[in-house]
């Protein structure tokens, strides 16, 4: 019987990475998932956030 010792967590859940293949390139580096739903999850929470550099008008208000 051969024991695999797995070095690598999943980014998002913490469990060990027994797939290769689950991976995102990031601002943070190369990051491992231990399936697709972490992957996916992973990219709607951290990868569609909207720029921060855009700039919002802000509202005046005149006191009569």
């Amino acid at each position: 019987m051969t024991t695999v010792k797995y070095t690598k967590n999943c980014d998002l859940c913490g469990v060990a990475v027994e797939i290769k293949g689950f991976t995102l390139t990031s601002e943070k580096g190369l990051l491992s998932f231990c399936c697709a739903g972490c992957q996916s999850i992973y990219q709607l929470i951290y990868m569609n956030r909207p720029s921060t550099d855009t700039h919002q008008p802000s509202i005046n208000k005149e006191e009569n």
